[in-house]
């Protein structure tokens, strides 16, 4: 109770709340509004609630998006303790696999990928009457959809002033960049919550320099950074940025190590500071542990806070007088010569910089410790960041866009367009998993993709399982790939080798041929031991992902049971193992991601028509078992060094070569459902199949493409790929 009331009185001391009555009369006003204040204002904890308060949630609810599922689990918890009631009653969240509310709910705290879904059952949200749309600064994908899709109803209602649900848009943004906002809503009004934060001085601590700029070193000199911080600065805690889970994992480890270490007589400065209490956060964690960082520590115990970009913006934690920035931020992005996804260790931008240091200074004077130097800053950080619609896959929201009845998605209502090459490839990629036709339509197919809460691949994946009858098997790996890597694996020492060794059993236990069987056997392993978590902790597995793992396998269990009683249900009976069974059900969803041993060498050449040249990852049972290999298909590239596949599994040629074809029988133009707008000629269904014509037209057969390439035909390939070096390097002199 005491705790409440402590939660209660800080809100009400929070910048947002002296102009509550001016933000709520600016929504009754205008059916858009911008609203900007620095992170920790309040915007996302106390603007709901004006709203609640002054009878908005009368005509509907008052929905609330975020970009990341942490943010809407941990904020839906404050307001429903600010507000006195149990969290999943009148304050409730969703985000996916997860629906904590009820019919009592009037605000409702979602990632914004679970309202995009809403939109495909109702177009008008009618279910709402005040959609805020948070953390807009961030610039994720579906955010970026959700924009156009309620310029798209804002549009509607003008051309039929008769519509009774007249939805209010509130955009939130942590950053200056409103006229933006304002401008793609018609020139909306802008609010403005003045506030400053307390200075926060800049320590570039010179560790990271521009050379290091591809292959950094940062957690163990955010250990060393730390440590100086906790022996030599008087209380306040800390937060440390870095860029996944495996790396905060290890540097929680080592910091556990040398704080237990500390003799805090004789090597901590202030008397004050007795113990660190070190605390991890990622997305992925579950929501009671994510709690504990918000929680006030003993007295006399100094924090230390471990995130990944989540804590950028999108949580506001007090009591941090520290920030140690690493600099870097994993990103996923697409590129559409490769035709890949690839998780890349980037630089932040320059704002994200700033938006870091400044969560040194919410409640007082503070410093950031920059591990990179000032050249590094200049040189390395781009001003911003790339909006996430310009350089990921839009395969997911392709489909779903079109679902509602959005045919053409060229001429979709962007805040920034992607590029048409991206759109296109998005376009081909549905057309490989028969989720829309040669015309652009989404086939039946495809209405039951969209139903999964999974990328259209995965999906059709556990539609083939269902149809040949191993979806007993393909169920469990596909709740393992929708959550992060459980392979826990130190980065030193006894326990490293401890956990390969436990790794290794597990693989071997699955019959040693593919990752993915080796997902399969870490769930079933867990679900049968009568001590899951301890199971996992003495095989070095993520107990937190293989939990939410067995949340969601009953929740695509539901579904596919609910979708194979539908005569839309596409049924197919196949002879052969289940294990045969399931890597031809994995065919079906991954074959836009196989690849074809090279003639030499341990590289691989992907058959999706980019040719990209990859390699299976250390990680994988198949590492170094190449040449034993033929085709491959693969869940996920990582680009380090080199771009590695990652969750590989072994195929026959035979199960694939009635799928290659369509790699290349494709006619853009009628695809997209529009002109084409590129100034590059539009490949038809004739042109595109060119490169498959040998001489005089005459079509090769795609059983060539079974056997091996020869030496003879490599040496002649390095023979004219020396000779075209040759000529350019003559050509530049």
């Amino acid at each position: 109770m005491a705790e409440r009331k402590s939660k209660k009185s800080l809100a009400r001391r929070l910048p947002i709340h002296d102009f509550q009555d001016d933000i709520v009369a600016d929504v009754r006003r205008s059916k858009a509004l911008v609203v900007v204040g620095y992170t920790g204002s309040g915007k996302t904890t106390q603007l709901p609630q004006f709203l609640y308060k002054a009878g908005f949630s009368k005509h509907g609810m008052i929905g609330v998006t975020q970009p990341r599922r942490v943010a809407a689990l941990s904020v839906a918890a404050r307001v429903a303790q600010e507000m006195k009631c149990t969290l999943g009653r009148e304050v409730g969240y969703q985000v996916r696999f997860d629906d904590c509310t009820s019919q009592d709910t009037q605000i409702k705290y979602m990632t914004d990928g679970c309202l995009l879904r809403e939109f495909l059952d109702d177009r008008e949200l009618s279910r709402y009457s005040v959609i805020i749309l948070d953390e807009a600064h961030e610039r994720s994908l579906d955010t970026d959809i959700l924009f156009g899709l309620m310029k798209e109803k804002f549009l509607r209602e003008e051309e039929d002033s008769t519509r009774r649900h007249q939805l209010k848009v509130v955009v939130m943004s942590a950053t200056l960049d409103s006229g933006k906002f304002s401008q793609f809503f018609n020139s909306c009004p802008v609010f403005e919550i003045p506030g400053k934060l307390f200075p926060v001085k800049d320590v570039y601590c010179n560790m990271i320099k521009p050379e290091d700029v591809k292959n950094p070193s940062y957690c163990s000199q955010a250990v060393r950074v730390v440590m100086d911080i906790h022996t030599d600065q008087p209380q306040g805690d800390i937060l440390v940025f870095l860029t996944g889970q495996a790396e905060i994992e290890k540097t929680c480890d080592i910091l556990y190590k040398k704080s237990e270490e500390l003799d805090y007589r004789e090597d901590v400065r202030d008397p004050d500071v007795t113990s660190l209490l070190i605390l991890p956060v990622y997305g992925s964690m579950p929501t009671e542990q994510q709690q504990r960082i918000f929680s006030p520590a003993d007295s006399g115990v100094r924090k230390c806070i471990v995130a990944t970009n989540i804590a950028g913006t999108s949580l506001t934690i007090d009591g941090i007088r520290y920030v140690v920035d690493s600099g870097f931020v994993k990103q996923l992005s697409y590129n559409p010569r490769t035709g890949l996804d690839t998780l890349q260790v980037v630089p932040i931008s320059k704002s994200e910089a700033i938006q870091r240091a400044g969560r040194a200074g919410r409640t007082a004077p503070g410093r950031c410790y920059r591990l990179y130097n000032r050249e590094f800053y200049d040189q390395c950080m781009p001003e911003d960041m790339l909006p996430e619609i310009q350089r990921t896959s839009l395969t997911s929201v392709v489909l779903s866009l079109k679902s509602m009845g959005i045919h053409n998605v060229l001429g979709f209502h962007y805040l920034d367009p992607p590029e048409e090459r991206m759109l296109l490839e998005a376009l081909k990629q549905l057309f490989y998993f028969d989720a829309i036709d040669r015309s652009g339509r989404v086939t039946p197919l495809g209405r039951l993709l969209v139903q999964y809460p999974l990328p259209p691949g995965l999906a059709r994946a556990v539609i083939s399982s269902g149809s040949h009858g191993c979806q007993d098997l393909l169920l469990p790996i596909a709740s393992m790939l929708s959550v992060e890597n459980v392979f826990i694996r130190p980065g030193e020492g006894k326990k490293q080798v401890e956990a390969q060794q436990c790794h290794q059993r597990l693989a071997h236990l699955a019959g040693g041929s593919n990752d993915f069987t080796t997902l399969l056997t870490v769930f079933q392993k867990c679900k049968e031991s009568d001590s899951p978590a301890r199971w996992c902790r003495e095989n070095y597995i993520h107990w937190r992902g293989v939990k939410m793992a067995l949340s969601i396998h009953q929740q695509l269990q539901g579904i596919l049971d609910k979708q194979t009683q539908s005569a839309d249900f596409p049924r197919q009976k196949l002879a052969g193992s289940q294990s045969e069974l399931l890597r031809r059900a994995l065919c079906d969803g991954f074959f836009n991601h196989i690849a074809r041993r090279s003639a030499t060498g341990r590289s691989f050449r992907t058959m999706d028509g980019h040719a990209s040249t990859v390699f299976i990852h250390p990680s994988s049972v198949l590492f170094g078992e190449e040449a034993q290999l033929d085709w491959v298909i693969f869940h996920e590239v990582v680009w380090t060094s080199k771009v590695y596949m990652r969750t590989v599994c072994p195929v026959r040629y035979s199960w694939v070569q009635d799928l290659l074809p369509k790699l290349h029988q494709l006619d853009l133009s009628s695809l997209s459902g529009c002109q084409l707008i590129s100034d590059e000629p539009t490949p038809t269904a004739q042109d595109v199949h060119k490169p498959l014509l040998g001489g005089q037209g005459t079509p090769v057969k795609f059983s060539k493409l079974a056997k091996r390439n020869d030496d003879s035909s490599i040496s002649e390939a390095r023979i004219r790929y020396l000779q075209r070096k040759e000529s350019r390097g003559k050509a530049k002199r």
